[in-house]
């Protein structure tokens, strides 16, 4: 190859054109990522307008620890670590292992069409438990959520209704509720409140028209979980790994637990051969 004057400056030059070039499209493909990866939840279905909300501290004073009889067969325990409700030796529910049990939040939620979207302002998500009155039936907890700078009064009461287990929260100055339940592995959607579908990863809203308490998912304890009151919204978010998060849009939501668990079949080896 014969070299003439001026060859090698302009193939340095042209290089550094393509180097530029190269860092150009590099620069527009990871904006172009960003924006994918910022808008995906929403075109592929895991974003419904519900907001996360995480899980804050739990303390649970002598008092109020321990394990309350409702009747049937059917305890609630509280402790440190979390709130269990069985009957005889199934486990029915549980909730966060370690974090509160709920969470109170200030906001709003809109309605366009069949959009609806929750905007939480702030909230309230360790919760302090420090008395449990028991009564044949029917047990109440009280104590207060809190963030830094506010403090609100929470009752919490779980009673036995027949074939459900209802479980209850009053919030004095919240506009919703969030419940914090444990094991989100093989949730599934109940007609109509929710798709027939595995809600791992998802968050949906429960359709308005859903009666008080019916049950709107199954769990992978063989339990039944409904919410209400049914005026309000209502979503299921299990996009978090490991819990469930329940969102009822009032300062009085409660959550309905089937008070007898279906015993699910065990997976069974296949050989071929």
């Amino acid at each position: 190859m014969i070299w003439r004057k001026g060859d090698l400056g302009r193939t340095l030059r042209g290089r550094d054109v393509s180097r530029s070039m190269v860092a150009l499209v590099t620069s527009l493909s990871a904006l172009a990522l960003l924006g994918v990866a910022t808008r995906a939840p929403a075109w592929f279905g895991h974003d419904e307008g519900l907001s996360g909300v995480a899980p804050g501290l739990l303390s649970v004073t002598a008092e109020a620890r321990g394990v309350a009889t409702l009747g049937g067969g059917v305890t609630v325990s509280l402790y440190g670590d979390g709130m269990r409700i069985y009957r005889d030796s199934d486990l029915l529910l549980q909730t966060v292992i370690g974090g509160s049990i709920l969470s109170a939040v200030q906001g709003q939620v809109s309605v366009s069409g069949t959009d609806t979207r929750e905007h939480v302002q702030r909230q309230m998500d360790n919760l302090t438990v420090d008395e449990l009155v028991f009564l044949p039936g029917r047990a109440t907890y009280f104590g207060y959520l809190y963030d830094a700078q506010l403090r609100l009064p929470v009752t919490i009461e779980i009673e036995l209704a027949g074939s459900v287990i209802r479980i209850g929260a009053s919030v004095n100055g919240a506009d919703a509720v969030v419940w914090h339940l444990d094991r989100e592995t093989r949730s599934i959607g109940i007609p109509p409140a929710l798709n027939p579908v595995i809600l791992r990863g998802h968050a949906a809203w429960v359709a308005p028209d859903t009666p008080d308490g019916r049950a709107a998912f199954s769990t992978v304890l063989g339990t039944d979980v409904g919410a209400g009151p049914q005026q309000v919204a209502r979503g299921v978010d299990l996009r978090s790994a490991g819990r469930t998060d329940v969102h009822v849009w009032s300062g009085s939501g409660y959550l309905t637990v089937s008070s007898q668990a279906r015993h699910l079949p065990s997976p069974t080896n296949t050989t071929t051969s």
